[in-house]
């Protein structure tokens, strides 16, 4: 198994998969000339084993997945393997066009669940297979046809079809490994290590192990080999090489963390059934990302989900929610709460830091952070932004958000969750909203200068774990702030929403382009993207792909070196024992 730092040794391996925003995916009766069966896929899957459909599954969300992909790559190359004759050649001629698109992610993971609700554990030797691919491309046709369609007019509700394109976004939205797994060397090992002692802060590494019983040093061994595996198109590792670099007592904790049993992922889909079931809805397989086949084989179903599992915001509820076999500290309640409160306010600090980054090459800019705000408009009630940034005729006034979309609202179940989770947003713009009427005020209290130019506010909500922005969401956004008569005024610039992951990227932009914060909000807000996610936009109008900023690429190898270390003893023992 080669060490996966060693891999990103390679620049083309630390591009995202390619972005297709403006694709058409085939459908049923393009391919066969006849509409999909609703009633087919199912036919077809008891008459499948499921393990079988899983790793078939499992090898083309990888495929699709893996740092450097082309979709359009996998397509031909699915079409060319699993189609017969006239059918492939149909296929290939239409996927010519760089608009057409075959596989669907969505679907694989539909089909996934639904092999796991109705396709049994293995087949009579007589038995004559079902049509697995037939399976596919029905749902992949099928995706959104039930339900109501509801209004296309948007306002300050999404409706029924605003429900839906808010899921597909949040699903199909693609998190960079890199950028990734360089949030996570700063919020999960350094600056606990940097703020040890802090008043509220808690040793988030320490209270990981003594809630799991896992260090994350022997979690990183284990999701990073099967990521590597994974990477390189192994998606299946036999569970006797991960005990060749865990003492297996400790892998078995490892995998109860991460990977289910095909009993276990029964019960978690059939609970998801009970709890309004939607066709966005694939927690058992985003909370157990691995899948034991036999208690020989690990398989990895997608490697978005291993790698967002085990470095994003999620290993957090392994410290609020322990595996029953391990003994809970005495004060946990209380423990958790402070676990969640630290990671929190090192994902603010985190943002502060990419700030300070893209806003310190010039004399002319500054960031303020909030303790500097809070000294110089300290009042009775006064509510404060996380940062205010100085571009001279413009002050972006910055509030940073944990938030993130709840299950439902990400799963599009029906009723109010979406409104809930934008209001709660709302109440973090009131935030903005009040240090805006501040800096108008006396911006003197904080720069120590009076101005002497008429100043321009660009509100941005930047929120650290993602938001699917788009003409949705902005408009009911949008059209609610107004209501409540926050951020009015023509000095105030419409409201911007961006995630992380997009600031990194503008980081990038300045540090390889010399485009700043302020100039690619102004220019995105000038285009016909406006309402779009500045993901969108920078996808859209980059003529040269973008590489990660240096800052980000440094933490890489730091991030796997636990692996990397264990991989090197191991060969070392192996020299050794030769």
């Amino acid at each position: 198994m080669e060490a996966a730092a060693q891999w990103f040794d390679h620049p083309g391996n630390l591009r995202d998969p390619t972005d297709r925003p403006h694709e058409v995916y085939l459908t049923f009766k393009e391919i066969f000339g006849v509409p999909a069966d609703p009633a087919y896929p199912v036919a077809q899957l008891r008459a499948l084993p499921l393990g079988y459909v899983l790793r078939f599954c499992a090898e083309l969300l990888n495929a699709l997945s893996r740092p450097g992909a082309s979709h359009a790559d996998v397509d031909r190359g699915f079409a060319t393997q699993w189609l017969q004759e006239p059918l492939r050649t149909r296929v290939l001629n239409q996927l010519r066009s760089p608009q057409r698109a075959l596989l669907v992610p969505q679907a694989l993971m539909l089909l996934a669940r639904a092999a796991v609700e109705h396709s049994p554990d293995s087949l009579p030797d007589d038995a004559k297979p079902g049509d697995l691919i037939g399976a596919l491309l029905s749902y992949s046709d099928m995706i959104g046809l039930s339900g109501e369609r509801g209004p296309t007019v948007i306002a300050d509700q999404p409706g029924d079809l605003g429900r839906e394109i808010i899921a597909n976004q949040h699903f199909n939205n693609n998190t960079s490994v890199p950028h990734t797994l360089a949030r996570y060397m700063r919020r999960w090992r350094e600056l606990p290590q940097q703020l040890a002692g802090s008043d509220g802060m808690v040793d988030l590494p320490a209270v990981y192990e003594q809630c799991t019983g896992v260090t994350l040093d022997e979690l990183t061994v284990v999701a990073g080999a099967l990521w590597a595996a994974a990477c390189q198109g192994k998606v299946l590792t036999p569970i006797a090489e991960l005990e060749t670099l865990l003492p297996a007592g400790q892998l078995t904790k490892v995998l109860s963390l991460i990977s289910a049993d095909l009993d276990t992922l029964r019960q978690s889909v059939q609970s998801e059934r009970s709890q309004r079931h939607t066709e966005w809805t694939f927690d058992a397989f985003q909370q157990r990302p691995v899948i034991r086949l036999e208690d020989t084989f690990l398989l990895v179903m997608d490697q978005r989900h291993l790698i967002e599992r085990t470095f994003g915001w999620l290993p957090i509820l392994d410290i609020r929610f322990p595996p029953e076999a391990q003994p809970r500290p005495n004060n946990h309640a209380k423990l958790a709460e402070q676990a969640v409160g630290t990671l929190r306010r090192f994902s603010e600090l985190y943002v502060s830091e990419v700030l300070h980054s893209i806003t310190g090459q010039g004399a002319a800019r500054r960031v303020y952070d909030d303790a500097e705000l809070k000294v110089a408009f300290r009042g009775k009630g006064q509510k404060i932004a996380d940062a205010a940034v100085d571009y001279g005729d413009t002050w972006i006034v910055v509030e940073v958000t944990t938030s993130q979309l709840q299950r439902d609202a990400a799963t599009a179940v029906p009723g109010d969750a979406q409104v809930k989770d934008i209001d709660k947003l709302l109440e973090e713009l009131r935030q903005i909203d009040a240090t805006i009427q501040a800096l108008r005020n006396d911006e003197s209290r904080l720069t120590g200068v009076p101005t002497q130019i008429r100043r321009r506010y660009l509100p941005l909500l930047l929120l650290t774990e993602g938001f699917p922005v788009n003409p949705v969401t902005m408009t009911v956004i949008r059209e609610r702030t107004h209501r409540r008569g926050l951020l009015q005024g023509q000095d105030v610039m419409p409201l911007e929403i961006i995630d992380v992951e997009e600031l990194e990227q503008i980081e990038a932009l300045q540090e390889q382009q010399g485009v700043g914060l302020l100039a690619v909000i102004q220019r995105k807000q000038a285009s016909s993207l406006e309402r779009m996610s500045m993901r969108s936009f920078l996808a859209d109008t980059l003529t040269t792909p973008l590489g990660p900023p240096q800052r980000v690429v440094g933490q890489v190898g730091k991030a796997l070196r636990p692996l990397e270390t264990v991989l090197l003893e191991r060969e070392q023992n192996d020299t050794a024992g030769y």
